[in-house]
């Protein structure tokens, strides 16, 4: 029992979009992408419109529809136009540098962190210099995939979490980290 719950993808004139068993391969200018397609939806292909429909009337092969139109339409958006995402740095003597195909860290630990960055992903670092928050160094992630670069930016946050009370650490860039006030401040008003 086929049924079409969401409105079907867009192919753009330079995307290139195959099916082949279970095996969905997406090409542009940028790159290629393939993912495998689960067996509870049915894909299709015509007119420059790729319509996700479900096998069988269950909870299961539902959700699986939402969840291949999501990963289908992010891959006919990275082809064409790459995602980033944006790191920040703040503290005193928190750096990072790029060394080759790794990104190094001075967060503070006695050693610097590594982070190996895959091939897929280009990094950029800018250092911004401010008066009131010291050196702010900035970090983007670029790639083709949405969920290759949000794996590599969360595995950098994670190194070194923004700290509330310091606002030291490592956070996205339009996060908002409300400063807390200290313990000794309290006691003492």
């Amino acid at each position: 029992m086929a049924k079409q719950r969401f409105s079907p993808i867009s192919i753009p004139d330079k995307v290139k979009v195959t099916l082949s068993n279970s095996l969905l391969k997406v090409q542009g200018p940028l790159g290629s992408l393939e993912i495998k397609v689960s067996q509870k939806v049915i894909v299709e292909i015509k007119d420059n419109q790729i319509s996700i429909k479900n096998r069988e009337n269950s909870k299961e092969s539902s959700s699986q529809q939402g969840t291949t139109r999501s990963l289908i339409r992010n891959m006919v958006i990275g082809v064409v136009k790459e995602f980033e995402k944006t790191l920040v740095i703040q503290g005193t003597g928190y750096r990072a540098q790029l060394a080759g195909s790794n990104l190094q860290l001075f967060l503070g630990y006695s050693k610097p962190k590594t982070v190996n960055l895959p091939k897929d992903v280009k990094c950029e670092l800018k250092v911004i210099k401010s008066a009131e928050k010291g050196d702010l160094t900035y970090i983007t992630i670029k790639g083709i995939s949405k969920q290759l670069v949000g794996d590599v930016a969360a595995d950098i946050r994670k190194l070194r979490k923004p700290d509330p009370y310091k606002h030291k650490g490592v956070r996205y860039d339009k996060e908002f980290i409300r400063k807390k006030v200290g313990k000794r401040a309290v006691v003492q008003a």
